[in-house]
C-alpha cells in the first residue's frame, strides 16, 4: 500500500498542503485528507488566510500539494520555488493547465514510480532576480483611463515601438491565462517560451510574438506615465518616473518541479470549458 512505499524510503514523506479555509470544506479536499490519514502520511496544513504558508520552512516538509483554483496553485508554486520543493496541484480548476483534477492523479501510482512524471516549468524573472518568479506572466499596464503607454520592445537588438493599454509577457504556461484573453495563442506547455502580447493595442502590432527559451526582452516606458508591473496577478510595483524605466525579461537559469499526470496540452479540457 501506499503507507509501505512511504516506510521503505530512507524518510517519511511529510506534505505541505497549501490551501484556502473554502476549499477546505470541499468533498473531494476532506476525501484527500482523510486518505493521508487512513495512511498515517503526516502533513501540515498551510492556509492562505494566515499567511502562514509564506513563512513555512522547507525543513518540516519535503512535498507541497496545492488543493484549490489556479490562483492556489501560483502560490504554492512560490513557496516551492522559494525552498526548492517539488509541488502537486490538486482542484478543480475551470480553465487552464496548472491545476490537476484529484481523479486524473493517482497518488499511490505517482509515489511507486519515484515521481518520474515531475515536469520542470520555467518560470520569467526580472532583472535577473531569481527571488521573485512569474510562472503564468508579467504585465506591464496603464494605471491611468485615459492615457495609452507608449513602449519600446527591444529583442535581439531588434526594438519596436508600441502604443497600447499595457503588455504581456508569459510562459507557455501562462498561455491560456490572461495571454488567452487578450488575443494570444495557446503553446503547449513542452515547449519552454517566451510569449509577447499586446493589451488592447493602438498601432498596428500583431497579436502575438513567440520567442525561443534563450530570448531576452527588454521592455522600456517612456517617461512620466502611469503604469503597474504585475506578476502572476500580484501588483509588484507602481511606477510614474520623470525618466524612462527599462526592465528586461527572461525564463530562469532554474526550474521548478511541478509534479502532472502527463505533458500533452490540456486542450480538450481547456477548450470545452471556453466554448460552452
Amino acid at each position: 500500500g501506499l503507507g509501505d512505499v512511504y516506510k521503505r524510503q530512507v524518510f517519511m514523506v511529510k506534505l505541505a498542503i497549501v490551501s484556502s479555509k473554502k476549499y477546505l470544506k470541499s468533498k473531494p479536499a476532506v476525501d484527500f485528507l482523510q486518505y493521508l490519514d487512513d495512511q498515517k502520511i503526516s502533513y501540515v496544513k498551510l492556509k492562505l488566510e494566515d499567511k502562514s504558508y509564506e513563512n513555512a520552512s522547507k525543513d518540516t516538509f519535503n512535498l507541497i500539494i496545492s488543493i484549490g483554483g489556479d490562483g492556489t496553485a501560483l502560490k504554492a508554486m512560490k513557496l516551492g520555488w522559494t525552498n526548492s520543493l517539488p509541488v502537486l496541484n490538486l482542484g478543480s480548476g475551470r480553465v487552464g493547465y496548472l491545476v490537476n483534477s484529484f481523479e486524473t492523479i493517482n497518488l499511490q501510482k505517482l509515489v511507486k514510480s519515484d515521481f518520474i512524471n515531475f515536469k520542470k516549468r520555467v518560470p520569467i524573472i526580472q532583472n535577473n532576480d531569481e527571488q521573485e518568479p512569474a510562472f503564468n506572466e508579467i504585465v506591464l499596464i496603464k494605471n491611468s483611463p485615459t492615457r495609452m503607454l507608449d513602449i519600446q520592445i527591444e529583442t535581439y537588438d531588434q526594438d519596436v515601438k508600441l502604443r497600447a493599454d499595457g503588455i504581456i509577457i508569459s510562459t507557455s504556461m501562462g498561455s491560456t491565462a490572461y495571454n488567452y484573453s487578450a488575443g494570444g495563442p495557446i503553446v503547449q506547455t513542452s515547449i519552454d517560451s517566451l510569449i509577447i502580447t499586446p493589451i488592447s493595442p493602438f498601432t498596428k502590432f500583431p497579436r502575438s510574438i513567440v520567442l525561443d527559451k534563450h530570448s531576452e526582452i527588454k521592455i522600456t516606458v517612456l517617461k512620466n506615465q502611469d503604469f503597474s508591473v504585475q506578476f502572476d496577478g500580484n501588483e509588484l510595483q507602481q511606477c510614474n518616473e520623470p525618466n524612462d524605466l527599462s526592465f528586461t525579461y527572461k525564463l530562469s537559469a532554474n526550474a521548478l518541479k511541478v509534479l502532472e499526470e502527463t505533458d500533452k496540452p490540456k486542450l480538450d479540457h481547456f477548450l470545452n470549458q471556453i466554448l460552452r
